[in-house]
């Protein structure tokens, strides 16, 4: 299939998508699982799989879930057709399955469940478990976060910020940060950030930086408080403070963002806002390393 054709299938699949990433359906809170039932129809076998799948009036029973969300799904439900390809796509109650998440996420962007498509977007981006083409996931990213999915403009921005399967625009990406940040998705909250910290499609602002790092530390982003705590080693936008940076990147690396646990052993090592600690700067570089940074692996081997 050509570029063209693949482009116009992807538009017309363009056309849908509701519920993959775990949002628990309307009726849920009203139809209490029961293991011995069978749904009557599958707007109450999707209700029933997502009260399995939170535990929500009953323990939590993922294999059910699973199996009433592909009832609802055959019976015409597209949004439990994107909830059950969430589990296949991040291991929910299964084994991680890609090749068996992208047609769930498909058949479910079929019809009109937005966040499908974003995710179906990111895969089709990464060619997790489909093919990779950019052109085709930076539709269907946009068709996503036009239709209200934050992360789906978070992902898109950073298409276009970059050029990849679009045309190369700061100014639009620094926008479609803005859409996601506001929309709740801390990760296009630290992509504003940089943007205002480069000047890349803005203004630069190390004030409004700062800012933005902070609301995504505050809101659960690893990288956020990295990227602040590097703000606050440095005073940019802030009064330097190397004691306000360790406790930054302290938060950081204990939420696996491993090139903070390469700077906070870089204070270890220096004694810079902490009492120096070369075995506690030892262990950082080490985790830093097992986890692919290659600086921490280098700075392991130094004396």
């Amino acid at each position: 299939m050509n570029r063209l054709a693949a482009s116009v299938t992807v538009a017309l699949l363009l056309a849908a998508c509701v519920g993959c990433q775990g949002r628990a359906s309307p009726d849920a809170a009203a139809i209490a699982p029961d293991p011995s039932a069978r749904a009557a129809n599958a707007r109450t076998a999707a209700a029933q799989a997502s009260a399995f799948r939170d535990g929500a009036g009953g323990p939590r029973d993922d294999p059910r879930a699973l199996t009433r969300f592909g009832d609802a799904c055959e019976g015409g439900i597209a949004s439990a057709c994107g909830d059950l390809g969430a589990m296949y796509a991040d291991g929910i109650g299964v084994p991680k399955d890609a090749a068996r998440a992208v047609p769930l996420f498909r058949r479910a962007c079929d019809g009109q469940d937005w966040s499908a498509c974003g995710r179906l977007g990111e895969m089709v981006r990464a060619g997790t478990g489909v093919t990779r083409d950019e052109v085709s996931a930076a539709t269907l990213l946009a068709t996503a976060c036009k239709n209200g999915v934050p992360r789906a403009c978070t992902e898109q921005g950073n298409m276009v910020m970059t050029g990849a399967g679009a045309v190369k625009d700061p100014a639009r990406a620094s926008t479609l940060f803005q859409m996601g940040c506001e929309g709740g998705d801390v990760e296009a909250c630290v992509d504003l950030g940089e943007a205002y910290e480069k000047g890349q499609g803005v203004t630069e602002s190390f004030g409004e930086a700062v800012e933005l790092y902070e609301r995504a530390c505050t809101g659960g982003s690893a990288e956020g408080c990295r990227q602040l705590g590097e703000m606050y080693a440095d005073g940019r936008g802030v009064a330097r403070s190397p004691m306000r940076s360790v406790e930054l990147w302290s938060r950081a690396c204990d939420s696996a963002d491993y090139t903070a646990c390469l700077e906070l052993g870089k204070l270890y090592s220096t004694g810079r806002g902490v009492r120096a600690d070369r075995d506690r700067a030892a262990m950082l570089y080490k985790k830093a390393c097992d986890a692919g940074v290659t600086m921490g692996c280098d700075a392991a081997k130094r004396p």
